[in-house]
C-alpha cells in the first residue's frame, strides 16, 4: 500500500509527463487520480485541458462534475452536469449524479428549489429506467419537501421481491416516517414493527424506528418503549440511553432514573436546595457587610439597625417556608411526581416574591442611609458593597424563578463568535487555559446570546471548581454548523435542519461513570462526588429545552459536553 510520500512522488512525476500531453483520456485519468487525492486545482486544470481536446466527452464532464462536487464547488458542478445533459439527455449515469449533487447542494443551502429540481431529474431517470435505489432516494427527496403522500407512493412502488431483507427493512422504516408526518400513527407503527420483526439486527432497527418517530412526535410513548427494550448489557445500550436522555420529558426522565439512588423521592427537595443554599450565602454576605458598617460606626444608626433586622428576618422566613415545604412533601407518595413538583414550585414562587419585596425595602433603606453621609465617608463604599451584594442576591432569586416558573428566551441576531469574546480576550482563568476553535464564527444566529454565554460560563465554572488542584487544566470549546445530527430529536424532520453544535471538553477528572445517567435530572447532586451542583446542569438542560436545543455528556477522560441549538428557518443560510 502506497503511503502519502509515494503518492506525492507519483503526482510530481505525472506533472512532468503531462506538461505537453495531448491525449484527452490520459488527462482525464490523471485528473481523476488527483481529484481522489484532493489535489483539486491540478485535477480541474487537467479536466479543462481534456475538454479542450474533446469538448463533448460525457465521461470527462461527469468526472469533472464529481470532482467539483467533492471540492464543494456545487454551483459549477451543476453547470457541468447540465451541459452534459444537453449533449445526451438520456445518459442515466449523468442524470443520477446530477440529482445527487442537487440534493447535496440543497442540503448546504437548505434550498427547497434544489430538492424540487432533484425530483424533476429523478422523474426523468425513472422514465428511462426503473431503479429501486433511485426510487428510494427520490422518495427521501419528496419527504424532505414535505410531500409525504408522494413519498409513500414512491416507496410502495419499489419492487420488494428483488431486494434483500435488510433493504426491505430500511424501506419499511422509511415508510413509517412519512406516515407519522401525516399523523397516521397506526400505519407508521405497522411498518416500524415489520422492520423490527424481520431484522437480523433488531436493536439497530429499534434505534432507527425510534429515532424516526421521535423526530416527528417528541416524548412518543411507543418510541420510548422501543428504546427501553434495549438491555443494559447490549452494545447499543449507550445509543438508546442517549436517545432517551435527549427525548424524554422531565417527568419520564425522573421516572427512569429515580431508582438509581437509595433515598428515593424524599430527596426531591434537592431540586431547589442548591439555589436556596446560594441565596442563604448571599444573604449572609449581606448581613456581614451590614455588621461591618455597624461595628465601625461611632453612633448607632436606626436605619442600619433596621437593615440588619430585615436581613435576619429574610433568612429566618426562607428557612421557615422551606421547612413547611419539606413537611408537605413527606405526606405525599413517592411516585406522585406532579404533586411534589407543584409544592416545590409554589414554595419557590412564594419565597421569590417575599425575598424580592424585602430586598426592595433593604435597598431603599440603604440608599436613604447613603444620602445621610458624604461620598468621602469610609462607610459610603461599604454601603455601595451592600447594594452590589443585593444585586447578587437578586441573581440567585432569578435562578430560583428560572427553575420553577419557566425560562424566558430573548432572541436577537448575533454572530456566533460574539459568544466567545470573553475568552478570546482572556484565555487564562485561574489554573486553566481555554482553547477556542470557532469554525463558524461569522454565521448569523438568532437566539438568546446571554443565556448561551451563561450555559458556557456554568460549564467553565464547574470545570474550575472540580479540578482546582490540576495545574495543567485545559478547557477546549469548539463550534461548527451541522445538519441533522444523529441521535438528536428532530434530526430526521422533513427537509434539513441546521444546528449550532458547541463542544466543551476538559482534561479534568470528569464525571463518575455511575453518575452519567442522571446528571441533568433535578433530583440528585454529585457536588460532593465529582462534578456539578446537580442544579446548574439541570438549569442548562431546561434552558436548552426552551431553545429546542439539547445537551449530552460523552466524556471518557475528562468531561465532554455536546450542545445542539437549532437555527430557525430564517437562519438557514449557507454553511
Amino acid at each position: 500500500m502506497m503511503n502519502t510520500n509515494d503518492i506525492q512522488s507519483l503526482i510530481s512525476k505525472a506533472d512532468d509527463l503531462l506538461i505537453n500531453c495531448q491525449n484527452a483520456v490520459t488527462l482525464r485519468q490523471h485528473g481523476n487520480v488527483l481529484s481522489k487525492n484532493r489535489q483539486y486545482n491540478k485535477a480541474f486544470e487537467l479536466f479543462e485541458r481534456s475538454l479542450q481536446l474533446q469538448p463533448d466527452n460525457i465521461v470527462t464532464l461527469t468526472s469533472y462534475g464529481n470532482g467539483l462536487s467533492k471540492a464543494r464547488i456545487h454551483e459549477k458542478a451543476c453547470e457541468i452536469f447540465e451541459h452534459s445533459l444537453q449533449i445526451n439527455p438520456d445518459d442515466i449515469i449523468t442524470i443520477a449524479r446530477y440529482a445527487n449533487i442537487l440534493i447535496k447542494y440543497g442540503k448546504i443551502l437548505l434550498d427547497a428549489r434544489k430538492f424540487e429540481k432533484a425530483c424533476e431529474v429523478f422523474e426523468q431517470y425513472l422514465q428511462i429506467k426503473s431503479d429501486n435505489y433511485i426510487s428510494f432516494i427520490y422518495a427521501k427527496c419528496l419527504e424532505q419537501l414535505g410531500k409525504y403522500t408522494d413519498a409513500i407512493s414512491q416507496l410502495q412502488a419499489i419492487d420488494f421481491d428483488s431486494l434483500q431483507q435488510y433493504h426491505v427493512n430500511v424501506i419499511h422504516i422509511s415508510l413509517g416516517r412519512p406516515y407519522y408526518c401525516l399523523r397516521l400513527y397506526d400505519q407508521g407503527d405497522k411498518y416500524f414493527n415489520l422492520a423490527i420483526a424481520n431484522s437480523d439486527d433488531k436493536e439497530k432497527s429499534i434505534l432507527s424506528s425510534a429515532r424516526s418517530i421521535l423526530a416527528h412526535n417528541p416524548h412518543n410513548e411507543t418510541a420510548v418503549k422501543m428504546l427501553q427494550q434495549i438491555a443494559e448489557e447490549s452494545p447499543r445500550y449507550s445509543q438508546a440511553l442517549e436517545m432517551l436522555t435527549l427525548n424524554l420529558s422531565e417527568e419520564e426522565y425522573f421516572k427512569m432514573v429515580k431508582s438509581d439512588y437509595q433515598s428515593g423521592v424524599n430527596d426531591t427537595e434537592i431540586l431547589n436546595r442548591a439555589i436556596y443554599h446560594k441565596i442563604a450565602n448571599e444573604i449572609s454576605i449581606l448581613k456581614g457587610i451590614a455588621y461591618r458598617i455597624l461595628r465601625f460606626s461611632q453612633t448607632e444608626d436606626p436605619l442600619l439597625t433596621g437593615i440588619i433586622n430585615d436581613i435576619e428576618n429574610v433568612l429566618e422566613e426562607v428557612n421557615r417556608r422551606r421547612g413547611l415545604e419539606k413537611s408537605q412533601i413527606a405526606t405525599i407518595a413517592n411516585d406522585e411526581y406532579e404533586q411534589i413538583i407543584a409544592i416545590i414550585s409554589q414554595t419557590a414562587h412564594d419565597i421569590s416574591d417575599f425575598v424580592n419585596n424585602e430586598l426592595a425595602i433593604i435597598e431603599s433603606k440603604t440608599r436613604r442611609a447613603m444620602r445621610k453621609i458624604t461620598i468621602d465617608d469610609p462607610h459610603y463604599k461599604q454601603f455601595e458593597k451592600l447594594l452590589t451584594q443585593l444585586k447578587f442576591t437578586q441573581i440567585a432569586l432569578n435562578d430560583l424563578k428560572a427553575i420553577n416558573e419557566g425560562i424566558k428566551i430573548k432572541n436577537h441576531h448575533f454572530k456566533i463568535k460574539k459568544i466567545f469574546e470573553k475568552w478570546e480576550a482572556n484565555p487564562h482563568i485561574d489554573n486553566a487555559s481555554i482553547t477556542l476553535d470557532i469554525a463558524n464564527g461569522d454565521s448569523e444566529f438568532n437566539g438568546d446570546e446571554e443565556k448561551i454565554k451563561s450555559i458556557l460560563n456554568e460549564l467553565v465554572e464547574n470545570s474550575l471548581k472540580h479540578n482546582a488542584k490540576k495545574l495543567d487544566l485545559n478547557i477546549s470549546i469548539s463550534t461548527e454548523d451541522i445538519i441533522n445530527p444523529v441521535g438528536v430529536r428532530g434530526a430526521n424532520i422533513p427537509g434539513e435542519q441546521k444546528y449550532l453544535l458547541i463542544e466543551f471538553n476538559d482534561n479534568g477528572q470528569g464525571i463518575p461513570s455511575d453518575k452519567k445517567d442522571w446528571i441533568f435530572q433535578p433530583l440528585k447532586t454529585t457536588a460532593n462526588e465529582g462534578y456539578g451542583s446537580g442544579l446548574g446542569l439541570f438549569i442548562i438542560r431546561k434552558t436548552l429545552t426552551q431553545m429546542n436545543g439539547y445537551i449530552q455528556e460523552t466524556g471518557w477522560k475528562g468531561a465532554k459536553f455536546k450542545i445542539y441549538i437549532p437555527y430557525t428557518k430564517s437562519e438557514n443560510v449557507k454553511i
